[in-house]
């Protein structure tokens, strides 16, 4: 019988020869866009998707591309990277694998262990000339780093349930704002809007007569969005979760972060619900939570190319508040921002206004804790009549029920 070929590698396995039993991750070293070193060929298509997330980041001021999250084959996968500029040149450090290999509250450690690794072996300054005039000596270098890297990686693993004093955690965040939402497919935007100004002010705004910035920023991160999430499916056969951009704030001069979601949605999840955001993932979750059955009522079809199939889902984002932050509870997102006439609003349900609790109740993904903060100016006096009117009657019931 005849032997059949070996597979090639696939995403998140590696064939490399090394000195530990195997590569608990993958390795990639980009160059200005080239892909100079990768630990396995298999690799390289995710390094691709690198490239394009990272061209996004260089839109924003100071920006640079931190950490991509993606699923595959049903788990969770990270890649970190590490940024330098070099003789004018962006030189990327890249780390990726399963959540399971890179635990989550060690990935900066082993992202800072590759780079310093990298740069005990190379001199920085003449990467790209030891990679041209060098190879085989640059690839045995490389190998060699990867291989210590992973011995890192395996003391990490051993100490993690013996000392919790090791574990770096996230920032923790007073507020979730939510900068833009879109929704894309094969590719294609399909409805998105902007929410504030914050976001625009991150961005090297070209400037174009007739076009304001906002229009200029909403159609570069649509189209870029759309791209990446396309990219990274076609290409490395992986689904992107979350992408993480790293900016020096202007006023604290501190690295804050800038994240953007993406979550299958719709008709057999054809479609991509993108969110921009700064704050919580969990506040994120929520709300896409209690976004879906609105959100599923207008993408139940497969997409046809005809955009204007998609001009009452423009209306829901339209009706979300401009000044977008994620904190209390809030009434059903289903019935506050059902279009005017459709079947689902109920105008004696939605014009009440819901009691808050006495005290913050617990995160439970059944009560989705929202809440949109939007009072212009304007709008202030009216909105501090509303809720006497509508009290009142239950403010009387109050008063007359010890009488009875």
């Amino acid at each position: 019988m005849e032997e059949k070929p070996p597979a090639p590698p696939e995403f998140g396995e590696s064939n490399t020869p090394t000195t530990v039993d195997m590569h608990l991750v993958n390795y990639g070293v980009i160059l200005d866009q080239d892909i100079i070193f990768t630990s396995n060929p298999g690799f390289e298509e995710m390094l691709q998707v690198v490239n394009y997330a990272n061209s996004f980041a260089m839109n924003i001021q100071d920006g640079r591309l931190h950490k991509i999250k993606h699923e595959f084959s049903g788990k969770k996968y990270t890649t970190l990277v590490q940024t330098r500029v070099i003789n004018e040149k962006n030189l990327m450090y890249v780390v990726s694998g399963s959540d399971e290999k890179l635990i989550p509250q060690f990935q900066q450690e082993i992202i800072d262990n590759f780079t310093k690794e990298i740069e005990e072996n190379f001199p920085i300054k003449r990467i790209e000339k030891i990679y041209l005039d060098k190879l085989d000596d640059f690839t045995r270098k490389m190998h060699r780093a990867t291989d210590k890297v992973d011995q890192g990686i395996s003391l990490i693993h051993d100490m993690q349930e013996s000392d919790e004093d090791f574990l770096v955690k996230e920032a923790d965040y007073a507020l979730t704002r939510i900068h833009y939402i879109g929704i894309s497919t094969a590719g294609i935007p399909v409805r998105n809007r902007l929410y504030g100004k914050e976001l625009v002010s991150l961005f090297k705004v070209p400037r174009q007569e007739g076009v304001s910035p906002d229009e200029i920023v909403r159609s570069l991160i649509s189209a870029q969005f759309s791209a990446i999430i396309n990219s990274s499916l076609i290409k490395a056969n992986t689904r992107i979760t979350e992408i993480t951009i790293l900016y020096t704030h202007i006023e604290s001069m501190e690295p804050t972060q800038l994240k953007i979601a993406f979550f299958p949605t719709g008709f057999q999840t054809q479609y991509t619900l993108e969110i921009c955001y700064q704050g919580k993932r969990d506040d994120i979750d929520g709300f896409c939570i209690a976004c879906e059955p609105l959100l599923g009522k207008y993408l139940h079809i497969p997409f046809r190319g005809n955009l204007k199939d998609f001009e009452l889902l423009a209306d829901v984002l339209g009706a979300l508040p401009e000044n977008f932050d994620l904190f209390e509870q809030i009434p059903d997102i289903d019935q506050m921002y059902a279009p005017e006439g459709s079947p689902e609003q109920k105008p004696d349900e939605t014009a009440k206004e819901p009691q808050k609790p006495s005290s913050k109740p617990a995160f439970d993904m059944d009560t989705i804790t929202l809440n949109f903060s939007d009072t212009p100016d304007d709008d202030s006096d009216e909105d501090e009549e509303s809720p006497d009117d509508e009290e009142s009657p239950d403010d009387d019931d109050d008063e007359e029920s010890p009488d009875e």
